[in-house]
């Protein structure tokens, strides 16, 4: 789910024994052992097309075998009225602010009303929103374009827990998921704004990748696909979103793994990638770690 590449991929999630174990692994579950404790941990798309339906058996079978779901954030939460109401104004610079315009080159302003406009949308409704805004708003009409119809798999497993009365918990405040939402692009809008442009227009493609790599349960093809930039052009934005929250994530993760009762962790592919991600880390710790065949 990079960043400072525009919130596509991040959407769609964000050691060389590792990197090895996790290439051939053909799963994006793993479970992870302490003693005779376990839980499962799970790398997810936030958006998928009918098409990518039904999802890998390993998906299921962490599902059946778990007492507890934990995701990202209370996910029921993110549906209520109050909250969306609460995204949307946290999308909008404060009045008496300088706007966007103010912000990047007249060049790359032009460029944005003009994909603003070509997917109908008043040009007036452009004032005062923050970069992060601007790009939500135009990828899920981009999603929704090329064929993203479906539910996420986050989505899927909440309605299906809440449904069979399984207990559901998050990782982070709804309030937290919003900061982090708001603020991308901040202080860097011009290379925001124009490479999450650019990556609107190669989505179909991207989609693609992102689909396979995950069915593959490659992070090796994760970590290159969203990882690799973000860390190298915007180290601060990658510390912010990926290392710091998953180093926040840790413990609790730890915490589950002393008790009894079994949890299925689902969290963006992104952020079981790479020596940083949660994977490699629950391995450094010393916990067995191992892929759920399909």
């Amino acid at each position: 789910m990079g960043f400072t590449q525009g919130i596509f991929r991040t959407l769609a999630l964000i050691s060389l024994s590792v990197v090895t174990l996790t290439a051939a692994a053909d799963s994006s579950v793993w479970k992870v052992s302490s003693g005779d404790n376990l839980l499962y941990v799970g790398g997810t798309l936030h958006v998928l097309r009918q098409k990518d339906y039904p999802l890998p058996v390993e998906f299921d079978r962490a599902y059946q075998a778990a007492d507890t779901l934990i995701f990202e954030t209370d996910i029921a939460q993110l549906h209520r009225p109050a909250v969306m109401q609460k995204m949307q104004q946290a999308m909008r610079y404060p009045e008496g602010i300088s706007g966007l315009d103010k912000r990047v080159s007249a060049a790359l302003y032009q460029r944005i009303v003009k994909v603003w406009s070509q997917y109908g949308l008043p040009v007036e409704a452009l004032s005062g929103l923050r970069p992060s805004g601007i790009v939500i708003t135009l990828t899920l009409l981009n999603l929704r374009q090329i064929g993203v119809d479906a539910q996420g798999i986050d989505d899927f497993y909440h309605s299906r827990a809440t449904a069979e009365g399984k207990p559901v918990a998050g990782l982070e405040s709804v309030d937290q998921q919003i900061r982090l939402l708001a603020g991308m692009g901040a202080g860097d809008e011009e290379k925001f704004m124009r490479m999450s442009l650019d990556e609107l227009e190669e989505s179909g493609r991207v989609i693609n990748e992102m689909v396979d790599a995950w069915r593959r349960g490659s992070l090796v093809d994760l970590e290159r696909l969203v990882i690799d930039d973000m860390r190298r052009e915007s180290p601060a934005a990658f510390r912010v979103l990926m290392v710091d929250r998953n180093q926040k994530w840790l413990p609790q993760i730890e915490t589950m793994l002393h008790s009894r009762p079994v949890e299925f962790v689902l969290v963006g592919s992104a952020h079981l990638a790479g020596k940083e991600g949660l994977i490699h880390q629950l391995q450094q710790r010393g916990y067995r770690v191992e892929p759920v065949q399909n």
